[in-house]
């Protein structure tokens, strides 16, 4: 790995598919660095080298782990002694996700039982897998981006895909997350969180909700959360250098609030946006840092993005637009390398994050669901969440948690872990079924906005001065936080001139 701010073709070369893996009939060619495995007789892995796997074999039966898997119940667990012991226990793919269930991280787990071989992800997909099947030969492949596939199986692009870009507003700081389990190319699908794709079949099955979800008591749920989060942060710490990055928000503040013991060995910093200084997601946690005796660092975003990075970042990550393009290459020229970064990621999933003014969360159409994700009305768009709706089996899990469970979490969030992978390896304590469905089996009130009274609770019975500083405060509305931020938006402000702007500066100031 090259240096910080390193943009050498050396150094941008280690960072082309940064983290990823390709699975296939043959090992993909291009990539010498990369490590070969293979798995079962006709399936072919190559890892990036950067990227953590393990593979454990019994008989004809073997488990093949990318990424990194923490067991809450047995802190001191390598990623070895956790695949190990799966495999000892393990019988047929198709029930196989039961044993995994308190198992957070960031992985993906390739099962072969001898009959078949199913691959599926940590909770909720923030490790990215996608497939196709290609035609005629039958062949799966999997990959960690569509780009991938596309490349080997000489895929064009969807036109509709390509039609439902094109009717959104074509800012470059936003992320375009596609639906369902839609790619940019027809042939290849999106992997969704409690799915299992099979590489017999080519084809994907939901294996979750199995069942009602038995409801909890506020102290039952909170007990169960706690136990659960300070085992997988106990996991983390022993394997990894973390880093926590921190906003005025709530999640952020939960994993401050985890972070008690080994808080003085994080890398705490904010990322600050042009012209965003004296907003609160840079001033509380410097005043909340400050009170505790902490180091805030402030990560400051570049001026200009390097073209060679950008063309590194773009053919690795195969995104419809470049929108953490800027962030990633922050963390390039001054996040520390090597250290993990802690995530308050999918805590949306038991949030209540979308509701809709009718009697229940059943009676919910494609359109509803459109319309609360603010991304269109596109046909392409509507018919993907039909397609979603068709197969959703919630059982007592409200509809709409679900869904943010499955296109919040794995599709949106995981784009942007998937963005960032370029520039550091992420953790979130919250992606663990067992957790997500702790706090799911907690009664709604304890779990809406704005109070989250169960993470509210968390955080007393943790650490309860990180509350000493209000959690997302009214913002201080200053003109010149409204006025510039807006011009960049209508591609207004990069035609004033210098000499104009600084004056504005001291004027709005």
């Amino acid at each position: 790995m090259g240096t910080q701010g390193d943009f050498s073709p050396q150094s941008l070369e280690k960072l082309q598919f940064r983290r990823q893996f390709f699975l296939g009939p043959e090992f993909i060619t291009g990539f010498p660095a990369w490590t070969r495995i293979q798995v079962g007789t006709e399936h072919c892995l190559t890892v990036h080298p950067e990227l953590e796997f393990y593979q454990a074999t019994n008989k004809n039966k073997s488990i093949t782990l990318l990424g990194f898997i923490l067991d809450p119940n047995n802190p001191e667990a390598s990623n070895a002694d956790v695949v190990e012991a799966l495999i000892r226990k393990f019988d047929r793919c198709d029930d196989f996700w039961k044993y995994t269930g308190e198992f957070g991280g960031r992985w993906i787990l390739i099962v072969n039982d001898g009959q078949d071989i199913i691959l599926f992800q940590d909770a909720a997909g923030l490790r990215s897998l996608y497939y196709s099947q290609s035609s005629p030969s039958k062949q799966t492949y999997c990959a960690s981006q569509p780009g991938l596939i596309a490349k080997t199986l000489n895929l064009a692009m969807d036109k509709e895909a390509l039609g439902y870009v094109n009717s959104r507003e074509p800012y470059d700081y936003e992320v375009y997350w596609l639906p369902g389990d839609a790619t940019m190319y027809a042939d290849i699908k999106a992997l969704l969180p409690n799915h299992y794709v099979s590489l017999c079949t080519g084809q994907s099955q939901r294996f979750w909700p199995d069942a009602d979800v038995k409801g909890l008591s506020r102290q039952e749920a909170v007990v169960e959360s706690s136990r659960l989060l300070h085992g997988l942060m106990l996991s983390a710490r022993r394997r990894f250098d973390l880093a926590l990055s921190l906003t005025a928000g709530w999640d952020s503040r939960v994993m401050l609030a985890l972070s008690r013991d080994m808080v003085r060995d994080l890398y705490c910093f904010t990322l600050t946006y042009p012209h965003t200084e004296n907003t609160r997601d840079v001033t509380i946690p410097a005043a909340l840092l400050k009170k505790l005796g902490l180091k805030h660092s402030l990560i400051q975003y570049p001026e200009h993005v390097n073209a060679a990075y950008k063309d590194v970042y773009q053919s690795s990550i195969d995104a419809a637009t470049t929108a953490y393009c800027a962030d990633a290459q922050a963390m390039h020229d001054c996040y520390p390398q090597n250290r993990v970064c802690i995530t308050g990621d999918v805590a949306e999933i038991f949030k209540c994050y979308y509701r809709l003014a009718k009697p229940n969360g059943t009676d919910v159409s494609a359109r509803d669901l459109a319309q609360l994700c603010g991304i269109g009305t596109h046909p392409f768009l509507i018919r993907a969440f039909e397609k979603w709706l068709s197969t959703a089996e919630p059982h007592n899990v409200h509809l709409l948690d679900l869904f943010c469970w499955e296109q919040i979490a794995g599709r949106k969030q995981a784009l942007i872990r998937a963005q960032y992978d370029i520039a550091h390896e992420s953790f979130s304590p919250f992606n663990c079924r067992s957790l997500l469905v702790t706090m799911l089996s907690a009664d709604e009130d304890y779990r809406r906005p704005p109070e989250y009274k169960i993470l509210t609770e968390l955080m007393q019975q943790v650490w309860p001065e990180v509350l000493s500083v209000p959690i997302n405060p009214p913002e201080k509305i200053r003109m010149k936080n409204f006025l510039i931020p807006m011009l960049q938006k209508l591609r207004v402000y990069e035609l004033v001139p210098d000499s104009a702007k600084s004056l504005g500066r001291r004027i709005l100031k």
